[in-house]
């Protein structure tokens, strides 16, 4: 019997949006299904029981949003540790704010298939981008939307059917997911959240202002954040800015002008089409 796991990251909510519809498909499906935000400690916990029960009728639903060109640290880590040899199925998916989407799929492909999972589908979902929040027409406004939702919950009924109908062995190149322009696929594979990080806003932590309530704590998805005795951030950080984002006090300050400039810049540059594309 076919039996689903989702695993996905998503510190503004796209992915876990993404994630939920697949979800309602499976059960609509009658699909038995497991779900883990690896976000969180006990989502990590989760998955990593989760996977040690994956074998050849399991499809693995995997998400990620697109960050400096690939996926999150949390994704990027929980794939590295999968087993070997499960003969399970697999589907990446990735959510992009409207710059690029980057080489996040084919990242995501290429470590599962070197772990000898089938690659039966894959998604790219357009989404507004996470670091304009604030700003007016942000870039990807109003993304995912119902038209978005329709296109995944047509992957994972599709993939589903190819799997009950006992079609194990037909899933997609990994070369599909390497769908990038030759013009730029060097310079978007090039980047990182190493190399980003010291053109990112930096934050400021008012002290007067902090209740020190934890909430910046407890909305990390890298648990970089520390109360020592005010918000202390580590190199985990991956700049999502859930920290100032959900500050209750806005103890927590950044200015993102820089950044909403940046990203529709790269918006008209790349100007990535379809906006949303599944892979079948």
């Amino acid at each position: 019997m076919v039996q689903a796991l989702i695993v996905y990251c998503s510190p503004a909510g796209s992915t876990r949006r993404v994630a939920h519809v697949m979800e309602t498909t499976l059960k609509d499906l009658d699909i038995p299904c497991t779900t883990a935000d690896v976000g969180t400690s006990g989502g990590r916990e989760a998955a990593a029981r989760a996977v040690q029960d994956m074998g050849k009728s399991t499809c693995l639903f995997v998400g990620s949003p697109v960050y400096a060109n690939h996926p999150v640290p949390p994704i990027s880590a929980f794939l590295e540790r999968l087993p070997e040899g499960t003969g399970a199925a697999a589907v990446p998916f990735v959510t992009w704010g409207g710059a690029s989407s980057g080489v996040a799929l084919y990242d995501m492909g290429s470590i599962l298939s070197a772990k000898g999972l089938r690659l039966m589908g894959a998604a790219k979902v357009m989404a507004v981008h996470s670091l304009m929040w604030r700003a007016e027409n942000p870039v990807g406004e109003g993304r995912p939307n119902a038209a978005d939702d329709q296109k995944i919950r047509e992957l994972t009924a599709s993939v589903i059917r190819k799997m009950t109908d006992g079609d194990h062995g037909k899933g997609i190149p990994l070369g599909d997911l390497d769908y990038q322009p030759a013009e730029f696929r060097e310079e978007l594979a090039a980047a990182s959240l190493e190399k980003a990080r010291g053109h990112m806003p930096q934050r400021t932590v008012h002290e007067d202002r902090c209740t020190q309530c934890g909430l910046c704590v407890e909305v990390c998805p890298t648990e970089a954040v520390e109360l020592s005795p005010f918000p202390v951030f580590s190199d985990r950080c991956i700049f999502c800015f859930n920290c100032v984002k959900e500050c209750p006090e806005d103890a927590i300050v950044a200015d993102m002008s820089k950044s909403e400039k940046m990203v529709r810049s790269r918006a008209e540059r790349f100007d990535e089409r379809p906006r949303t594309r599944i892979f079948l």
